[in-house]
């Protein structure tokens, strides 16, 4: 729930596989505000719950430091907010213009191995 912790934590994996010292586990553990779909009334916790976690949402977390360390003006999250706005519209429109795949499709891009799972060997 913190992105300077999850920049931080992957920086040094990094390096530490950069410098050839093998592989590096990280977990990373948020808070789904939304339930899992629309039909979903999340009756598996209680509203205090959310709203004490709404407290550390980490998108107006980072916004908090972002405004606080002036990283960036109020005009320029505006733009950056417009422009993400923008490219999920032109998302959608494509998504919803594009034509259905072909039923064949599903197993295309599945397997690495492109007779997979019939190899013989």
């Amino acid at each position: 729930m913190d992105v300077e912790a999850v920049h931080n934590a992957i920086e040094k994996a990094a390096k530490h596989c950069r410098a050839g010292k093998g592989p590096y586990l990280l977990e990373m553990e948020t808070y789904r505000f939304k339930g899992h779909s629309m039909s979903d009334p999340r009756k598996y916790r209680t509203k205090d719950e959310e709203a004490e976690y709404q407290k550390e949402d980490p998108i107006g977390k980072v916004l908090d430091v972002i405004k606080k360390n002036k990283y960036a003006t109020q005009k320029q999250l505006d733009a950056i907010d417009a422009k993400i706005k923008k490219d999920i519209e032109a998302a959608i429109k494509f998504a919803e213009e594009s034509p259905l795949p072909e039923p064949e499709a599903m197993y295309e891009e599945i397997y690495a191995e492109p007779n997979y799972p019939f190899i013989k060997d």
